[in-house]
């Protein structure tokens, strides 16, 4: 990677905030504008040739961006590190709505979306009557969604590899005493969730099961959706909060940041929303006053993006050249800063094609 700076970049990172708020002009359109409105003048003064005006804003725009490039490489090269950066997470949510509602919207059978993850959690047995001792693990999965655009099919989560591990020496030797069963299901942020006990993979779950819809995917909360109302969702960032506010208060959830975060996360990383619906809501977290960027940083399978923290647990992991969302992660509480859980998206789209289904097929939630 290049270590100039990218001259678009930065000037998008200069943009006053003014214009973020619904402005659709451009530098051209601005500097027509100024050359297009009529200009008043005293009586008698002679009027200024308009070229002449029109070159002079030209210079100051060129030499405001030789500036802008010129602090930012400065600050920049001082450090190596990219959170010298003076930008905003409004700047990055937005710059990253501005690109990814330009990707070109495509439809299909299936809303495809693949991904590994890495939860932790604690787990523990013994025999009826007796108090467990509990252990800590870690468990990392490789899983597949498939989300029929049609509810005369199926969708389904497929869970290609797991495998769970005691997190320290103590949490081994509990699990060894226990039975050294199989640890955790397949878990992390956006993932759909899988109770009981799960065979060993590859297995299929299927996931709208019209039996128990409390629990069926897609959810917003508790609150079942459909595929085609989630692809029904506005693209103006009110408008999306208010629904998402309004399917909360449905579910008995506080209508809160806390909330939206969690179904962003989910709607981003999983499910078929329109790269009109994905940039809203960036803008709808933009306009959070506790979002955070944390600059350049390294996604759990090592791709390179720009991280936004949602909350002091959460965080964003953005590529920025497309606005597509690489990975969300999760911390500990304890301000140790430890990985918890994290899914990074490996590929998300429209296609024609069926899943290839594995032989083990688990009843739906």
């Amino acid at each position: 990677m290049s270590g100039k700076p990218d001259t678009m970049r930065l000037l998008a990172m200069a943009r006053p905030d003014s214009l973020d708020r619904g402005s659709r002009l451009s530098a051209d359109d601005l500097l027509i504008k100024a050359g297009d409105e009529p200009h008043q003048r005293p009586a008698g003064r002679p009027s200024r040739p308009r070229s002449n005006i029109m070159t002079a804003i030209r210079i100051a725009a060129v030499a405001m961006a030789v500036t802008v490039a010129t602090v930012v490489q400065v600050r920049s090269t001082g450090t190596g590190s990219s959170t010298s950066y003076p930008i905003s997470a409004r700047t990055v949510l937005l710059a990253a709505a501005d690109r990814i509602e330009t990707t070109s919207a495509a439809t299909g059978r299936y809303w495809h979306s693949a991904g590994q993850s890495v939860a932790t959690g604690q787990e523990g047995r013994a025999p009826t009557g007796m108090t467990p001792k509990m252990l800590s693990y870690q468990v990392r999965c490789t899983h597949e969604t498939w989300m029929a655009k049609s509810e005369r099919e199926p969708s389904w989560l497929l869970v290609t590899a797991q495998s769970g591990k005691p997190l320290a020496q103590a949490d081994e030797a509990i699990w060894r005493q226990q039975g050294a069963y199989r640890l955790g299901a397949c878990e992390g942020p956006g993932v759909p969730g899988i109770g009981g006990v799960v065979p060993p993979p590859p297995f299929a779950l299927r996931l709208d099961d019209q039996h128990n819809r409390e629990v069926s995917y897609p959810q917003v909360g508790p609150i079942h959706v459909t595929t085609k109302q989630v692809m029904a969702l506005p693209a103006d960032p009110m408008r999306l909060k208010e629904i998402l506010q309004e399917w909360a208060r449905r579910g008995g959830y506080p209508a809160d940041e806390e909330f939206l975060y969690t179904q962003a996360t989910s709607l981003l990383s999983q499910l078929p929303t329109t790269p009109q619906v994905r940039a809203a809501l960036y803008r709808m977290l933009a306009s959070f006053p506790s979002v955070k960027d944390i600059g350049a940083i390294t996604d759990p399978l090592g791709r390179v993006g720009r991280g936004i923290e949602l909350s002091g647990a959460r965080q964003l992991i953005i590529q920025e050249s497309s606005g597509q969302l690489l990975a969300v992660q999760e911390q500990s509480s304890d301000r140790t800063g430890t990985l918890t859980s994290w899914t990074a998206v490996t590929a998300s789209g429209w296609t024609d094609a069926s899943p290839r289904l594995p032989s083990t097929i688990v009843p739906g939630n």
